[in-house]
């Protein structure tokens, strides 16, 4: 049998050149997997700039007109302006609704960020759907870290989810506009684990983890967005709806979950590796940037998250929150070594009184015995 997905991986890293020639004899010995794979290759032939890396959303359609939406009203709160473009399969917008006091001497804003579907993306029995999961999916959920959803409505004939709104920048804009050392951007990176290992707990995958569904505010507390993709993993790939539409982003996705496989916690954690490169590198992760990094405990980690295999990365968020707080304790990484010097290495820095306590109690015993025998 011919193995698809790392095939996918190899393929993904070559130029369009390259990737024809490797292509070739796979359409003569197995025609059906080169069709698949030549159509997963065209999701993105654009080179891999940074810009197009994080602001990549689902592509061509005809624009909506923003301003159809500007001034309406759903959920008793008013339209205001458009916050974003990217928002998944729909655009984002601020919604304001103003609370006046009793004596009428005061007035509170209160925000809420309303999503409003692409319709000419998806025909009616999609668009309910798509909201309606991500609805059933949030409004179950509470976790700091995770949005909060206030309902689901209807405005201007489109189907849209109105929620918390979130002021803070995405996780790229976050990393430009701040000078954030190693340490603030793994603790940044520990929100996350939290966020993801929750929803994970609660036997869900996000789906769609990318520094636009990941915002950060003033105080540096981090919030999860999006969660229209977000499924109940232990589901079959054969209970998948035929309305299900793939809207993740292929570079921060996994190999399966772009190749339209069963997708699981280990697809999230494998957005997470990437996540976690990018936050280290500020480079979207590959097989070769991973080899270039200095951290050797760090790289271990990232490198079993990136596995190709979901059996082969860790088994959920938890899992590999586990192993970096073991790197920042200074604990021994096993990903990255179990032998015997290497272990009391982690342990002469961790505790050098002790462990040179111990090291010159074995040489007093050995020096002992040797004197008695000799």
């Amino acid at each position: 049998m011919i193995d698809i997905v790392s095939l996918y991986i190899e393929l993904a890293s070559l130029s369009k050149i390259e990737q024809e020639k490797r292509l070739l004899p796979l359409k003569r010995a197995y025609p059906a997997a080169a069709i698949e794979l030549e159509k997963m290759l065209l999701v993105d032939d654009i080179p891999l700039s940074s810009s197009q890396l994080l602001s990549q959303q689902i592509s061509n359609q005809n624009p909506m007109d923003q301003n159809t939406f500007i001034g309406q009203q759903v959920m008793g709160f008013t339209i205001t302006q458009l916050v974003s473009e990217s928002g998944g399969m729909g655009l984002v917008f601020q919604g304001e609704q103003r609370l006046v006091s009793h004596d009428c001497e005061s007035e509170k804003v209160h925000k809420a960020a309303v999503k409003i579907l692409r319709t000419n993306k998806l025909n009616s029995g999609q668009q309910k759907a798509i909201f309606f999961n991500e609805a059933s999916i949030l409004i179950a959920l509470d976790h700091p870290n995770v949005c909060s959803i206030y309902g689901v409505s209807e405005v201007q004939g489109h189907a849209c989810i109105v929620m918390d709104y979130i002021d803070g920048l995405g996780l790229d804009s976050w990393i430009a506009n701040n000078n954030v050392s190693q340490n603030e951007r793994l603790n940044v990176f520990d929100q996350l684990m939290r966020a993801v290992s929750y929803l994970h707990h609660e036997q869900f995958f996000h789906g769609d983890i990318k520094p636009q569904n990941i915002i950060i505010n003033e105080q540096g507390h981090l919030v999860l967005i999006d969660l229209g993709l977000a499924s109940k993993y232990q589901a079959s790939a054969s209970e998948k709806s035929h309305d299900t539409i793939q809207a993740f982003t292929r570079y921060w996705s996994a190999p399966e979950q772009v190749l339209g496989q069963k997708c699981t916690a280990q697809s999230d954690v494998f957005s997470l590796g990437v996540i976690l490169h990018y936050l280290l590198t500020d480079k979207v992760a590959t097989k070769m940037d991973v080899d270039k990094l200095n951290n050797t405990e760090l790289n271990a980690i990232i490198k079993k998250a990136l596995s190709i295999r979901p059996e082969h990365r860790y088994s959920n968020a938890e899992a590999l929150r586990k192993s970096i707080r073991y790197y920042q304790q200074g604990l021994p990484v096993q990903e990255f070594s179990q032998s015997g010097p290497y272990l009391f290495q982690k342990l002469l820095k961790r505790k050098p009184f002790t462990s040179l306590t111990c090291v010159l109690l074995v040489y007093s015993v050995a020096t002992s015995l040797w004197i008695i025998f000799n």
